[in-house]
C-alpha cells in the first residue's frame, strides 16, 4: 500500500475519540469502552503522526523537481485532522488522566500547559503547511525553498514533541501500559 492511502487511513483512525478512563493510576492500563487503553491509543497516534512525518519528509526530499502532486494533496487533507484529533484526545482524555494520577509529579501541570501551547503552535503551523501543500499539489507557483523549510520545520517539531511525550510524559507509566512487551 502506498503512503497516500496510509495517510487517509490515519485520518480516519485518529479522529475517533475515546471516553475518559483512569488508566494511569498506579501505572497499569485500564481500558476504554472500545477496549483500547489510552496508552495504546497514544502509541497508535504517535505511529500515525510519525508516518505522516515520513510522508512529509519524502515530499520535502522531492522538491523542486520530482513532486508527487497527489501525495501533496493527500498529505494536506490528512494533516489538519490528524494533528487536531491527536491534540484533542490528549487534552481532553489523556492530560486529565495524568493530572488525576496519585503518582503525578509536582511539575506535571506546567509540563501539560507547555504541551498544550505546543499543540496550538503545531496546529497553526499545520494550517499554513496545508495551504502550501494544496498549492504545491495543484501545480500553483510556490517558493520551493520556503515550502521545503516549512515541511522540515514541521515534521522535525512533531518528531521532537512525540519524543518528549514518550520520554517524559509517560515515564511513570508501566512498560506494559506504554506498549512494551514485558513477557
Amino acid at each position: 500500500m502506498d503512503g497516500t492511502l496510509e495517510i487517509i487511513d490515519m485520518q480516519a483512525k485518529t479522529t475517533t475519540y475515546l471516553s475518559p478512563t483512569d488508566e494511569f493510576r498506579g501505572g497499569t492500563p485500564n481500558h476504554t469502552e472500545g477496549g483500547e487503553s489510552s496508552a495504546s491509543w497514544l502509541r497508535r497516534s504517535h505511529g500515525e503522526q510519525l508516518a505522516l512525518c515520513s510522508e512529509l519528509e519524502e515530499i520535502a526530499d522531492s522538491l523542486p523537481s520530482n513532486i508527487n502532486r497527489q501525495k501533496c494533496i493527500y498529505a494536506a487533507k490528512a494533516l489538519g485532522p490528524l494533528i487536531k484529533g491527536a491534540h484533542h484526545y490528549e487534552e481532553t482524555v489523556l492530560f486529565p488522566q495524568l493530572r488525576s494520577s496519585e503518582s503525578a509529579p509536582e511539575h506535571l501541570a506546567e509540563t501539560l500547559e507547555r504541551l498544550k501551547f505546543e499543540h496550538f503552535e503545531d496546529e497553526c503551523f499545520a494550517e499554513e503547511l496545508t495551504d502550501a501543500l494544496l498549492k504545491l499539489g495543484s501545480g500553483d507557483k510556490v517558493n520551493m525553498e520556503a515550502v521545503g523549510y516549512m515541511l522540515r520545520g514541521f515534521f522535525e517539531s512533531i518528531r521532537r514533541h512525540i519524543a518528549f511525550e514518550r520520554e517524559h510524559l509517560l515515564a511513570g507509566v508501566s512498560d506494559r501500559a506504554r506498549g512494551f512487551d514485558v513477557n
